[in-house]
């Protein structure tokens, strides 16, 4: 990790889903972490397809716990924001 400050304030959408950036999502982030080897998009990516795959499920508050690991990856990496 790049040992950056960043903003982990809850969004209106974690405050509506009662999740909050917490340790177990800072773990859930630094599994995803170990694969930077295959580049930072595919991490990303990732991180994404298993939000679909929550959301695909109907496993609201997983998803909910997933988005606030995209935040955490986001907020360590803004370069691989994808543009709308």
């Amino acid at each position: 990790m790049r040992g950056e400050a960043f903003d982990l304030s809850p969004t209106s959408n974690e405050v509506m889903s009662g999740v909050r950036h917490s340790a177990q999502h800072e773990a859930l982030l630094a599994s995803y972490l170990l694969g930077l080897g295959h580049g930072p998009a595919v991490v990303r990516d990732l991180i994404v397809s298993d939000l679909d795959g929550f959301l695909d499920l109907g496993l609201q508050r997983r998803a909910a716990d997933q988005l606030v690991v995209l935040r955490a990856f986001l907020a360590r990496f803004p370069e691989m924001t994808r543009s709308s």
